[in-house]
């Protein structure tokens, strides 16, 4: 094949190629998020974070403050662990934002945008890795939490909202840290400031004690923020009780952050490339 030959046909190929369409967005992602999976599957420090990290906190917190809670009648395994999950979902999202910031810096990132693959692929492929790494968390954490007494006593469905809406809570947690990824750029940097819409967010909310437990001019703060309306729905779902309140607002919080969130990386990650 000569020179006139070699360019005529990667002149066809780049005319005929296809990068846009959802199902060419989905066959990329899927591609991608294989090639996260295999990445994560090498480092034990992973492991770690997804297995023992959750378990350690859960235990610590049960056998703290188990008989203060029993005080207030609470059946604290029941209380605790939708709070534990979501901060398992933390760690994960925070994982991904250090596997993206390292992307950018190896130039990885940069080589899958040359590539004639969909645009969305970079993104997509780091969501569908760490939502299956969400998933190995979620079914270990639980598992482990049934030798404590845990028990999904509001029914199968309710199980299954509980795992479609800490699925939906770690999309918007991953698109968040895949902002913070995009502006920092720097993984050690990354890494650094992760524990800043962490901390707060987890500490000063309804998961680990009620709001009545909370100085006075706090609780307003702590009842109305995205952690306590999904710990809450959470609790609801695996115990029962009212769930429309807690599940409206939870919703709200999750798709609204979530819309920002995409917004605001689809304009970094444009700013990026010009």
């Amino acid at each position: 094949m000569n020179t006139d030959e070699i360019h005529a046909r990667a002149k066809k190929l780049v005319t005929t190629r296809q990068e846009l369409g959802i199902r060419r967005a989905f066959a990329d992602s899927l591609i991608i998020g294989q090639r996260n999976l295999i990445l994560l599957s090498r480092f034990p420090t992973v492991a770690v974070s997804v297995v023992l990290i959750p378990i350690i906190f859960l235990s610590g917190f049960l056998i703290t403050f188990e008989k203060l809670m029993a005080t207030q009648e609470i059946n604290y395994i029941q209380y605790l662990l939708p709070i534990i999950t979501l901060q398992a979902m933390f760690f994960t999202a925070m994982g991904a934002a250090a596997n993206l910031s390292y992307d950018m810096q190896s130039g990885m990132f940069q080589r899958c945008r040359a590539m004639p693959i969909s645009p969305l692929a970079t993104f997509g492929g780091l969501l569908i890795a760490y939502l299956v790494r969400a998933l190995i968390s979620i079914t270990i954490l639980v598992s482990f939490a049934h030798l404590y007494g845990f028990r999904f006593q509001a029914g199968f469905l309710s199980a299954i909202g509980f795992l479609v809406l800490t699925l939906l809570f770690t999309t918007t947690t991953i698109a968040g840290y895949a902002v913070l990824a995009l502006a920092l750029k720097q993984p050690d940097l990354v890494q650094s400031l992760s524990i800043v819409p962490y901390a707060p967010l987890l500490l000063l909310s309804t998961g680990f004690s009620p709001a009545e437990n909370f100085p006075q001019w706090l609780q307003p703060i702590v009842l109305h923020q995205p952690v306590s309306y999904t710990a809450e729905a959470l609790r609801v779902l695996v115990s029962g009780g009212e769930l429309l309140n807690p599940l409206f607002w939870s919703l709200t919080w999750l798709l609204g952050l979530l819309l920002i969130f995409v917004f605001v990386s689809i304009q970094l990650n444009q700013r990026r490339s010009q």
